[in-house]
This record gives C-alpha cells, sequence and structure tokens, in this order.
C-alpha cells in the first residue's frame, strides 16, 4: 500500500492549521477583537481555541514562528471558581477548615495544615509541595523545597506530573502523610476564567505576574514567541486568533470579472495561481475550483470548495517539479543535544529555519551523511504522524513522494498519537516512528553555507 500524499498544509496568506487529536486548530491572521474573533470562529469552524493540556498548547505554538500574539477562547467570567490544577479532575471531594474557604473575589490557591485540613492562601506565599506520584501505584512526591504556588505547579508538571488533586478522605490522609506535618501546597485554585465554548478545562498557561486584570483586561491572548504563554489583554484590542473544530461548509457568491486575472494551465480546466491573492480569488470563481499552486518550487493540485477567501484548510496532493532543489552540504546543521522533537522544531525554527526535511534520495544521502556523526542513535526529522488521519506529513511547506521507511515502519506501521519521525544514525538510515517525548539530536536547514 502506497502512503498517501494528502495532507492538510498552511498556504501562506492568513491561515494556518494543525490537526490533533478530536480538535482541530486554526491560526487566522487578520485582526479581530475578541468578539469579532469569536463570532468568527463560530461560523466558520467550532468556538475560539479551548486549551486542555500542554500538548494542545505545544500544537498551537506549532502554528506560528513569529512573535504573534493571538486570542483563545478564554475569557473573564463572573464567578469565582475552585479547579484542580491537574486537567479533567473533578472537585469531589472537599476537607476545608472551618471559616475557609473565604468568602471574596480575587486569585487564591490552596494549602493543607499538619492535621489535613485545606485553606485558602495567597499564590505567591511560598511553602513546601506535594506531586503526583508518576504512577497510580507509586505514591505522591513531597517537595521540600519552598515555592510560591505556581512555581510549585511547574516543578510538578517538569517532573511529567502535577501539584497532587484529592479526591477521598484516604487520599486526603495520604498526603497528609507525606507532608511530614508541614503547610503543603496542593493543586486546587481560584479563578474567575471560563472558555468560550463552555468547556470546563483547568488548564493555564499564564506569563508570570498574569492575569493582573488592569484597564479591563478581560480577554485572553497566547504569546507565541514566549512558548505561547498566556496574558491578559483588552477584548477590544485586535489580533489574530485560533479557532478550534471542523471548518464548516459556507458558500460564496462569484466575484465579477475575476477569472481574467487567473491563468489556465494545459490541462482543460485547471487554474494556475502562484500567489495568496489569486488563491483567494480562484476559492471565490464557483462553489467548487480546481487549481494548481506553485510556490517554492514545488507545484500542488487541489480542488477547493466554496468557503471564506481569507481562510480555508485544502488537501493538497503534492507533486514536485523538474526543478525542485535538492538541500546543499551547507545547509545541513546537526545539533549535537538530546532533545524531544517539540524542542527541536521549537530551536531549529528559532535558530535556523526548520527541521530538516527529505525530498529525494540526493537529499537523503546528505541527511543520511551528516547522521553519522550523531551521538544518539537517531536523529530528528521533521516528519509528524497525525493519528486523527492516519498518514505521516512534513511539518514544512514542501513534500515529495520520495519514502526511505524502515521495514514495518511508516504505512505498515501502527502508531499511537504523538510519534515524529527520526533517520537511523548508523547501518541502512532508514526512517523510524518514535514518541515525540525521546531526546534525540536532530538536523536543522538553514540558508546559505
Amino acid at each position: 500500500m502506497k502512503m498517501t500524499q494528502t495532507l492538510y498544509l498552511l498556504f501562506i496568506s492568513g491561515f494556518s492549521s494543525f490537526p490533533l487529536g478530536s480538535s482541530e486548530f486554526h491560526l487566522i491572521k487578520l485582526p479581530k477583537t475578541y468578539q469579532e474573533a469569536k463570532s468568527y470562529c463560530r461560523e466558520m469552524y467550532t468556538d475560539l481555541a479551548t486549551v486542555h493540556n500542554s500538548t494542545d498548547m505545544n500544537m498551537i505554538n506549532l502554528l506560528s514562528s513569529t512573535n504573534t500574539r493571538a486570542w483563545i477562547g478564554l475569557e473573564i467570567g463572573d464567578v469565582w471558581t475552585w479547579h484542580w490544577s491537574q486537567p479533567g479532575q473533578k472537585l469531589d471531594f472537599l476537607n476545608w477548615k472551618a471559616g475557609e474557604p473565604q468568602n471574596n473575589n480575587q486569585d487564591a490557591c490552596a494549602a493543607m495544615d499538619q492535621h489535613g485540613k485545606w485553606f485558602e492562601s495567597g499564590c505567591a506565599t511560598k511553602r513546601s509541595f506535594v506531586c503526583h506520584g508518576y504512577s497510580d501505584t507509586s505514591g505522591h512526591i513531597f517537595v521540600a523545597e519552598t515555592k510560591s504556588w505556581r512555581d510549585a505547579q511547574n516543578h510538578c508538571r517538569g517532573l511529567s506530573s502535577d501539584l497532587v488533586s484529592i479526591h477521598a478522605a484516604e487520599e486526603n490522609e495520604a498526603v497528609r502523610n507525606v507532608s511530614v506535618s508541614q503547610n503543603v501546597w496542593i493543586g486546587l485554585f481560584k479563578d474567575p476564567w471560563k472558555w468560550s465554548d463552555g468547556s470546563n478545562s483547568s488548564f493555564r498557561h499564564w506569563k508570570p505576574n498574569q492575569p493582573n486584570y488592569f484597564e479591563d483586561q478581560y480577554c485572553v491572548s497566547a504569546i507565541f514567541i514566549d512558548q505561547g504563554r498566556w496574558n491578559d489583554r483588552r477584548c477590544s484590542d485586535r489580533r489574530p486568533f485560533v479557532c478550534h473544530g471542523d471548518q464548516q461548509p459556507t458558500s460564496l457568491p462569484t466575484p465579477p470579472n475575476t477569472a481574467s486575472k487567473l491563468t489556465t494551465t494545459k490541462t482543460p480546466g485547471l487554474v494556475s495561481v502562484t500567489s495568496t491573492t489569486e488563491m483567494s480569488t480562484a476559492a471565490q470563481l464557483t462553489p467548487t475550483t480546481t487549481v494548481q499552486v506553485t510556490t517554492d518550487g514545488v507545484s500542488a493540485s487541489t480542488t477547493l470548495t466554496g468557503t471564506s477567501a481569507q481562510s480555508t484548510t485544502w488537501p493538497l496532493t503534492l507533486k514536485p517539479t523538474e526543478n525542485t532543489p535538492s538541500l546543499p552540504p551547507g545547509n545541513l546543521i546537526l545539533i549535537q543535544e538530546n532533545m524531544t522533537w517539540i524542542e527541536a522544531m521549537s530551536y531549529c525554527r528559532k535558530h535556523h529555519i526548520d527541521l530538516v526535511h527529505i525530498v529525494s534520495e540526493d537529499s537523503q544521502q546528505k541527511v543520511a551523511e551528516k547522521a553519522k556523526n550523531a551521538t544518539s542513535p537517531h536523529v530528528w526529522l521533521g516528519l509528524r504522524y497525525t493519528c486523527n488521519f492516519n498518514f505521516w506529513f512534513w511539518t514544512s511547506s514542501t513534500a515529495d513522494c520520495y519514502l526511505n521507511w524502515a521495514p514495518g515502519e511508516g504505512t505498515e506501521g501502527k502508531y499511537d498519537c504523538g510519534v515524529t519521525g527520526a533517520i537511523q544514525a548508523t547501518g541502512r538510515q532508514q526512517w523510524v516512528g518514535l514518541p515525540e517525548t525521546e531526546k534525540l539530536n536532530f538536523l536543522c536547514y538553514a540558508c546559505g553555507g
């Protein structure tokens, strides 16, 4: 069975998207107020983006390598609500001290005293804390070092854990027992924020000292240059935004006198476009329009269905032209540091262009030669598997029919979500799928020598 070459790609206009699990995120680069952005997302997709966990946040970060600030679907609410830090945990057990929690409308966090009773506290206070164990059987982790609640949360998440959540009296007693008679942070916090789509996600990713609620800052934007961390902003500000959900079908009228601006190819009925303006025009020609896109030396043919001219997701079947350039040796940079796939991609995009992609047998040979100097058994490539659509794709805007999978890999393999591509550093130097959390050397490509 041949690997399908149909990919969901970003076209460099006002739009990019990335499929993830049961959701799909779309960065819309059209500056709008928060309410305008919400209306747009509800009309074109499902709603402004809801972030359920750090994986969602990492995927949203991949939508932009610029310093863009973009609205997400978090907004101020009327009710201050307690949440567990660990996403998806129900508030089904409480053990407050008498007189607690306090009846006030301000951010707060919860701690446990030496008797196992909970009390409300300012989140900036430094105290010891308890993280969840690495599994249901490994108990809890007591950290004696004193930190603010948010720094304690970051510490636990750095251990691939979170601040402890408590759901029964027995678990509460177990946390008290490991806390060695100290007041400790637990993973309970209070805030007024709610998600536009009504989700109860408790995941938060604030910048330090945020939110500050200054000057009617009642809506939230993610700052891509700062790992997507969040900042509360005035809802009247105009900025790009992130939607989630499947694209809704729409119908657009045919604009007058636009077909004459486009070029007909040698294939009957196929329109050639070479710019985002022409793509927008083609998207409005008829309810269904077939176009050929040419960009960066790669041609792609696709059928557009009626949709917004400013933001469209196209299934593109990419076909390299005869002049598709291979990667010169000077453009390949081997980073002999072990990072996760997402860390490696972020590094390459910050310091160079991107993780390397392989478009031909010639570029495979050049990548293989560089990989021989790696200090890890495999080397990350810009190759990712989507479990939502069950295919592999290159994260750059180009692709190719060239494949070099090891036996049992690629379309022959069975993968979970979160799998990415690597090249064997030695031997036949074929491609394999590995969990993105593994730490490997990686190859970037850059301009010039």
